[in-house]
């Protein structure tokens, strides 16, 4: 069975009492009008459970009955279990760094017992049991890093398990940008990392008759199979459906073609440095036509390369036809208050339904880190919402929300019964993780 996940919900330690907010003044003809209800204001999640649509459901089915997949069943949740448990890889002189530093408190516990002189044979040989122990001590709080080799098995492995909860985030995902820029048509779209294509699947749930190219680039040739397959019913030798649709192993070089969008979904884990993920960030935005799209694990990990992609090209402000912002999650574009934080990192939930195959569908949610980025400047009407960070905790007479605000702030607000108007204090007792609370 896949693993569910258990979210621990924590009483705040401290709250502000006194921040007041009142909805946005934009909306509250709506509200009194009933355009709008507080329960499905528009700054809710329209998507709260995603599954794989039938058709690819049943080509997934065909795909893994052919190659006798029931038999990587358990595999592949341990495959999944390892992915959302992994760490970024030591950069450069770290590992020198923790090596020196053990081995000068080893040593130093080593010499305190020693009262007398040392022959030049009997410290060479302390020194070998020092080096022995600085050695034992590494392995165990040195992460041993390393690329995933996707071949057939594990990569049949990889679509049983992921494939599922990658399409979920995704839709959601890419709803913000239907929803909120409702007259964006795409042209294009850049899959970097694609693996078995849920993010062209994704795309397609929301702009199939818009597209007219799709780039998928991944250095496993088993998984552009597995993506081309699955988009062909299962069937080898048909007629590939979409028209335009293009694989490769690697970036491009040229850097004079944009996508309208460009997306890197759970893929930076794989370049063995910063640098490298940088590198290949520039070259993303450098493709990137209006939305680039980086999304990761929730874990402590996945959260630094996504605040690290976001930092990246915020910081080309001022750059002619490089600049940009944080369309979403952030309603800011300042350094993120949970990064500053250091705590917890700033990730959303989203439930999903699991493939029909080696046991009955059930509902599972996943944690995820993410940002899309915008070319150009923040519009000035950009209501530049507050996003809910954490779970409200709904209470009698009053509801709690920690909030990530347009000055880059972290707020924890007491919305009361008795202390707030009606409509915002309904709105924000039925707000939920990841919505954006439409409050000024």
């Amino acid at each position: 069975m896949f693993r569910k996940l258990r979210i621990q919900y924590f009483t705040p330690i401290y709250a502000n009492y006194t921040t007041r907010v009142a909805v946005d003044p934009n909306l509250k003809e709506n509200f009194d009008t009933n355009v709008y209800k507080p329960r499905k204001h528009p700054g809710t999640n329209r998507v709260k459970i995603a599954s794989i649509p039938p058709d690819i459901q049943n080509a997934i089915k065909v795909i893994l009955d052919d190659a006798g997949a029931k038999a990587y069943y358990q595999e592949s949740i341990k495959l999944s279990n390892y992915i959302r448990s992994r760490q970024l890889p030591p950069e450069e002189g770290e590992i020198d760094a923790k090596a020196k530093k053990f081995h000068d408190s080893i040593s130093k516990k080593v010499y305190a017992n020693i009262d007398k002189d040392l022959t030049p044979d009997e410290r060479k040989g302390y020194e070998n049991k020092i080096n022995s122990s600085v050695f034992n001590v590494l392995k165990k709080n040195v992460y041993r890093w390393g690329n995933i080799d996707y071949d057939k098995p594990t990569s049949l492995q990889y679509l049983m398990s992921r494939a599922a909860p990658e399409y979920a985030v995704l839709v959601r995902i890419l709803d913000e940008i239907k929803k909120f820029d409702p007259d964006y048509r795409p042209r294009s779209f850049f899959d970097f990392g694609s693996g078995v294509g849920t993010g062209t699947w994704a795309v397609n749930h929301y702009w199939k008759n818009d597209i007219f190219e799709y780039f998928c680039v991944d250095t496993s040739s088993i998984m552009h199979d597995l993506a081309r397959l699955i988009l062909c019913e299962g069937k080898d030798n048909v007629e590939m459906p979409l028209k335009g649709y293009f694989q490769r192993q690697f970036l491009p070089s040229s850097t004079d073609l944009k996508y309208s969008i460009v997306l890197s979904a759970y893929t930076l884990f794989e370049l063995p440095s910063m640098q490298s993920r940088l590198e290949t960030i520039q070259k993303l935005w450098n493709k990137t036509e209006d939305y680039l799209i980086i999304v990761e694990h929730g874990s402590n990990a996945g959260f630094k390369i996504v605040n690290e992609a976001r930092e990246f090209v915020l910081n080309l402000k001022g750059k002619k036809n490089k600049e940009g912002y944080a369309f979403s999650p952030c309603p800011n574009d300042t350094i993120c208050p949970r990064y500053l934080e250091q705590e917890t990192p700033c990730n959303f939930l989203m439930k999903y339904e699991s493939l029909p195959y080696a046991a009955k569908p059930e509902i599972f949610a996943d944690l995820f880190s993410y940002v899309i980025l915008k070319k150009g400047v923040r519009p000035s009407d950009d209501p530049q919402w507050p996003r809910i960070v954490r779970a409200p905790l709904v209470r009698s007479k009053h509801t709690i929300c920690k909030l990530c605000t347009a000055q880059g702030e972290l707020k924890e607000i007491i919305f009361s019964k008795a202390k707030y108007d009606q409509t915002t204090y309904r709105c924000a007792r039925s707000c939920n993780w990841g919505d954006l609370l439409p409050v000024k």
